[in-house]
Formats: structure tokens, C-alpha cells, sequence
């Protein structure tokens, strides 16, 4: 008498005979980096704004009344929101859907206006390691594209220094089944 499969058994066997009968329609190699879809967003990254109940106030108040804290904290939120409005308007013209899986975006950030020609060329196109946090750059886009990224699951971020009066946004997107996981499949 043979041992019951358990549960996790029996997906995995499932799984590999899935892929077994349908190597040759699906053919699992490898895309080259040229085969991958990549978007450009001709976007100034900027940072997520946490927004609270209480900063609905601001908006009711005559801009003329508030002080100038408040006035300040209004500012930024309407920068915020239209950043959001514009990033997913250029995504709308690109056709762009977020991916649940397999993406990497850059974030191209421009040097600030302070620093001398020669530091600006030093910097070009290094990664950029000062605020804004990359999580914070990476929030902001995912709350303008979606509405929920709870089904974002492998993204990778980077940052770099553009000697440009503007930056964007670039985003690769990724083949979900690499080499490492159909050799994973086929052995189990």
C-alpha cells in the first residue's frame, strides 16, 4: 500500500504535469533584455504625501485665511494630487497596466540647481543615495496607477542622478519564468 500524497504533494505534481503538457506551447526560455516591454514616463518623480482626515480642512478655508503652515500643507497636497492626475494620464497614453509580477522601475532624479556644472557631471547617471527614500518614490507611483497593491508582488526599484533640468520615470518589465524556476518545476 502506498503513503497518501499530501496536499502540497499533489499541487506540486499537478503543477509540473501542467507544465510538462504544455512546454510546447508556452516554450518557457529565457527573454532577452531587448524582447522585454519597457515604458518611459516623461514624469519628474516626486515622493508620496501622507494625507490625513483632518487635512480636509484646508481645503475648505479660503487660500487667503490660512496661515502660512497651512497654506503650505495645502500647496503640497495639490502638487501631490496633480502629479498622481499627470503620472496616470501618461500612463493612460502609453497603455500602460502595472504588473503584477516582474517589474523594475528607475527613478531618474535631476541634480538640484545649487550644485556647480562639474559636480552635475560627476554625478550623472550614478545611483542616487540621499532623500527622497526610494520606498517613498515608489508609493507615490503605486497609489496614482492603482487602487490596490496588495497584488504587487516583486518589483525592483532604483534611483539615479540625471544632469537634467527634468527626470522620468522608466519601467522594465520583467519574464516571470526564469531558468531557476522551470529547472525548480521539472526536478520535483
Amino acid at each position: 500500500m502506498q503513503p497518501k500524497k499530501t496536499i502540497v504533494q499533489s499541487v506540486k505534481w499537478q503543477v509540473f504535469c501542467f507544465h510538462r503538457q504544455s512546454r510546447k506551447k508556452f516554450a518557457f526560455k529565457k527573454k532577452t533584455p531587448s524582447e522585454m516591454p519597457k515604458y518611459l514616463l516623461n514624469i519628474t518623480p516626486q515622493t508620496h504625501v501622507r494625507a490625513t482626515k483632518g487635512d480636509s480642512i484646508f481645503f475648505k478655508i479660503p487660500r487667503d485665511r490660512l496661515r502660512p503652515s497651512g497654506l503650505k500643507r495645502l500647496l503640497r497636497l495639490e502638487k501631490y494630487n496633480e502629479y498622481k492626475i499627470a503620472l496616470l494620464a501618461e500612463t493612460k497614453n502609453k497603455k500602460f497596466t502595472f504588473p503584477e509580477q516582474g517589474a523594475h522601475i528607475t527613478f531618474f532624479l535631476p541634480c538640484p540647481k545649487s550644485w556647480s556644472q562639474k559636480k552635475r557631471k560627476q554625478y550623472h547617471m550614478t545611483l542616487h543615495q540621499s532623500k527622497p527614500d526610494w520606498d517613498n518614490l515608489a508609493k507615490a507611483l503605486c497609489d496614482s496607477l492603482l487602487s490596490e497593491d496588495k497584488y504587487i508582488a516583486n518589483v525592483e526599484v532604483t534611483k539615479r542622478w540625471v544632469d537634467f533640468p527634468v527626470g522620468w520615470i522608466e519601467i522594465d518589465v520583467k519574464d516571470t519564468f526564469d531558468e531557476q524556476t522551470m529547472m525548480t518545476i521539472q526536478h520535483e
